[in-house]
């Protein structure tokens, strides 16, 4: 003798399990939109807060002084990529300048005598509870679609 059970999902029940088996492709694209959102503001906040000013600087403020203003004209985010090895998926997105020189400030020139700034690594620290909180937004909001 055996029993049937029958379970009925309600339209909302339905609803959610879509989503869930749409979020391994949705989650690292919701990350992507936060982070490049995040970046392109926080490439401007490093513009202003690290690359202006008459300086020269003490190395431990982590600014450059402008002279040229190339640094800062060209400094910008470039867009989050995402790519998977191995059934992990990996969001990648950075924040530069291809100007020649900022290598040399942002990680020092012993060669030069040329002290590390390091503008860019510490003007990301320094936006990283902001850039987690747009991403956080962004995987809300894909969430609760």
């Amino acid at each position: 003798m055996s029993v049937a059970i029958t379970i009925q999902f309600s339209p909302g029940s339905i609803v959610l399990t879509e989503k869930f088996q749409r979020m391994p492709e949705e989650f690292p694209r919701a990350i992507k939109r936060g982070m490049d959102k995040a970046l392109a503001i926080a490439a401007g906040r490093i513009q202003e807060q690290r690359l202006t000013g008459k300086g020269p600087f003490p190395p431990s403020e982590h600014r450059l002084g402008e002279r040229t203003g190339q640094l800062k004209l060209r400094t910008r985010s470039t867009a989050a990529v995402i790519s998977s090895a191995g059934g992990v998926a990996t969001v990648t997105g950075a924040i530069g300048s291809p100007v020649i020189y900022a290598p040399v400030h942002e990680f020092g020139s012993p060669k030069r005598n040329i002290p590390e700034r390091a503008p860019f690594r510490t003007g990301i620290q320094d936006n990283l509870t902001y850039i987690e909180s747009e991403i956080q937004k962004e995987l809300v909001a894909t969430f609760n679609q």
